[in-house]
């Protein structure tokens, strides 16, 4: 089926759907496959619409019924059926006239109703919630998804036409002013989006990532498209010569090829790459991309084979969506090669079905409804997603935000596969961890879940899983949720499904015992910080109690979280003492200033012929007044420094100079291979620097202790970095030393950076 709409070749923002339909256009598009009986039915709902309408315009001045015709006509296009247009052609009726829902269930039945209101915003005189009062702009915009994805779950048209609600009112998004184009542009990316991710339609996904770019960040969408598209250009000859290498190869060996096309990435996933990296357009990964599309299945893994011999594959960079399709449907083989001419080149294997589906998603439904492309396995995986959302949703069915909020986040992200130690497949969300596997499992499992084994070596129970990974979780009859869990800077736990039932089971205890853990929490709290001399009652009228008692419950129930009490109890003296900056300031010719770290206090001074900015990668050479040049990496008057004796790693920092504290820290552990590094890795993770370290001879029996000076930027960032080492397998007790016993001239013997 051929997609028409303005499309830029080089940036795949291939358009789905036509533009604004006139009527003739509509109706001759329907009747094209709607049924005799159907036909009539939609012209009554067209009519109707389009009498009740009457004058209303939009913002752009145009007659508001073409928004909904051109909802309709999207959908035609993707020859939904009757219930389908009829419901996208009067959503909007509900909506903006004092037509009811009840009418729409009277004049054109119950099917068409209910999609209509599936549809439909919470109106103004429902915005309230159970005590009376108006409901927030948050509290409307989640109770009215809350309401979608109820529907949606019930019948999936709701949401096709949902979607393609939003791509018109995107498309035509100019006539808004300019906060309420980004607070839709928002939305879209955070919901709809994902959403259509999720559901397989790629095209779709894509062009409301680039119409959503387009309204947040006009100047970086421009940009990115330009130098794509010069990219494109400038690899037209280079994509010829591959074609015909590949099909050349592929015929000659009778394999049944069918196109070679090239495959460009798409505006929003270049954005993202370059935002990650704060990296500019000019720096947009340049690799060369195709899809080889066959007949059938065994030509897909024929020919990976012959390219893997045509051309060097790059180790470590083949995934098999055929066998292990991923959640959105999508299924193809992926490589990576080193291509004769020197540069890498990915390549994509799959058929014309699995092309079509993979752009289209459950439009293929209706599209190919005669045609086996869609199969039973497919509607099993749409199901199993529904399933999700509905599950999601209802995990606390007084906090409709917190099942938005679960659908969000648990759902409509990227999908990991990982195997239970007898096989089973769990599909979790990026970054879910194994706490999160074990409620998956049962929530039992994760109330009593003590360690975890990940390709059956001892794991942290807060780093992320990946996919592939085989988890096993250990569990203990005396284990029990902690309340740290509910901490998200820690990354226990990403799921609502996991948080949910940790919240119920520490709103259950009983008083007594809610204080008793409160009181030994803020104990252990208090020694992590190395401030066990802390009076209870100063910290609980840090908070507003009156005695410590009410802060003991409040701990005991996880209404307030030990890391919030520690970060409190720091940022009382925080500040009382000066600050040591870190980071050195470097001025351009034109007088910016641009902050850099890891420069030693060093003057500094920008190479003239490189030019760096932000977002280059940087190094610094060692002149020998003492001073440093910063240089981008591949600058060609960087001399050369074979044993790293004047070349420094750079980097570049945050807007104004950075205070710091140098805290000590001491972790006690029982010693193992590669425990030090993951330390190290942790604290770069969090960019904090090593000022010190010294290993002490431990008590024996295994026990080593590991003691840190660190250079530290708020009270927020110590507490996460006190529990996320202690999170770590073999490690048994984190806690900062006292200031008398802290600092480098307490221990003489520790190695000393310079």
């Amino acid at each position: 089926m051929v997609m028409p709409g303005p499309v830029p070749a080089a940036t795949q923002e291939v358009a789905i759907v036509n533009g604004s339909p006139e009527e003739e256009q509509f109706f001759t598009l329907v009747d094209t496959y709607l049924s005799a009986r159907d036909r009539p039915r939609v012209r009554k709902a067209y009519d109707f619409a389009q009498r009740k309408h009457g004058d209303q315009r939009r913002k752009s001045g145009e007659l508001f019924f073409t928004h909904p015709r051109t909802v309709a006509y999207y959908l035609a296009e993707y020859r939904l059926d009757a219930p389908a247009l009829m419901a996208a052609l009067l959503h909007d009726v509900a909506e903006d006239t004092r037509v009811s829902v009840a009418e729409i269930r009277r004049r054109f039945g119950a099917e068409v109703s209910r999609l209509v209101d599936g549809v439909t915003k919470l109106k103004e005189v429902t915005s309230r919630n159970g005590r009376g009062r108006e409901m927030t702009t948050e509290e409307v915009r989640d109770a009215t998804l809350h309401k979608l994805f109820e529907a949606m779950t019930a019948d999936e048209r709701v949401i096709i036409i949902k979607l393609f609600d939003r791509l018109h009112n995107l498309r035509t998004i100019d006539a808004l002013p300019p906060a309420k184009q980004q607070q839709k542009a928002r939305e879209t990316l955070m919901v709809y989006a994902p959403l259509a991710n999720r559901l397989g339609i790629w095209r779709l996904k894509s062009e409301l990532e680039a119409l959503s770019l387009r309204a947040l960040d006009s100047a970086a969408y421009q940009a990115i498209k330009q130098q794509l598209e010069s990219q494109f250009h400038k690899q037209q000859a280079d994509y010829a010569a591959i074609t015909s290498q590949i099909i050349e190869c592929l015929v000659g060996q009778d394999v049944g090829v069918v196109n070679v096309l090239p495959n460009p990435q798409s505006i929003y996933t270049v954005y993202q790459s370059l935002a990650a990296t704060s990296a500019p357009p000019r720096n947009a990964d340049s690799t060369l991309r195709v899809v080889v599309l066959l007949e059938d299945i065994p030509s897909c893994y024929l020919a990976l084979g012959l390219l893997h011999h045509l051309w060097r594959p790059v180790p470590g960079k083949f995934d098999d969506y055929i066998a292990l399709p991923r959640d959105n449907l999508y299924r193809s083989l992926h490589t990576t090669v080193i291509h004769s001419s020197g540069q890498p080149l990915k390549i994509r294997f799959r058929t014309v079905a699995m092309n079509e589906v993979s752009e289209i998603g459950v439009l293929a439904r209706w599209v190919y409804a005669s045609a086996p492309l869609w199969s039973r396995e497919i509607d099993d995986r749409v199901e199993a997603l529904f399933a999700n959302v509905r599950e999601n949703i209802r995990l606390e069915p007084q906090n409709v935000s917190a099942g938005v909020k679960g659908v969000v986040e648990d759902v409509f992200r990227k999908q990991i596969m990982v195997y239970t130690p007898r096989g089973d497949v769990i599909e979790l969300p990026q970054g879910a961890t194994p706490v999160d596997f074990a409620f998956t499992i049962h929530t039992e499992v994760g109330n009593q879940c003590q360690m975890a084994y990940v390709n059956e070596k001892p794991y942290p129970l807060n780093k992320p899983l990946h996919d592939g990974d085989r988890v096993r979780i250990v569990k203990s009859g005396w284990a029990r949720p902690q309340r740290t869990w509910l901490d998200e800077d820690l990354g226990f736990l990403t799921t609502g499904r996991a948080r949910a039932p940790v919240r119920r089971w520490f709103r259950r205890l009983p008083r007594k015992i809610a204080v008793a853990e409160g009181k030994k929490l803020l104990q252990d709290e208090l020694k992590m910080l190395g401030l066990e001399e802390k009076s209870p009652d100063e910290v609980a009228l840090l908070f507003g109690f009156d005695q410590p008692q009410g802060l003991y419950y409040a701990l005991g129930r996880a209404e307030l979280l030990p890391t919030t009490v520690a970060t409190h109890v720091l940022a009382e003296d925080w500040y009382l003492e000066p600050l040591r900056n870190v980071g050195s300031v470097v001025h351009t010719e034109t007088g910016e200033e641009f902050v850099i770290t890891n420069a030693s206090y060093r003057h500094l001074r920008l190479c003239r012929a490189c030019n760096a900015r932000p977002g280059d990668p940087i190094v610094g050479f060692l002149r020998s007044d003492g001073g440093v040049t910063v240089h981008r990496e591949e600058c060609y008057t960087l001399r050369p420094d074979p044993l790293a004796e004047r070349v420094i790693k750079l980097d570049w920092g945050k807007e104004g100079i950075q205070g710091v504290r140098v805290v000590t820290v001491q972790i006690n552990v029982y010693d193992r291979t590669g425990l030090l590094f993951e330390i190290a890795e942790l604290l770069r993770d969090e960019n904090i620097n090593i000022a010190a370290i010294y290993t002490p001879p431990g008590p024996g029996e295994g026990k080593l202790q590991v003691v840190l000076d660190l250079e530290v930027v708020s009270p927020r960032q110590l507490v996460r970095v006190l529990h996320r080492a202690h999170a770590l397998v073999n490690v048994y007790s984190v806690y900062c030393l006292p200031k008398e016993r802290s600092g480098t001239a307490a221990i003489p013997t520790r190695y000393l950076p310079e």
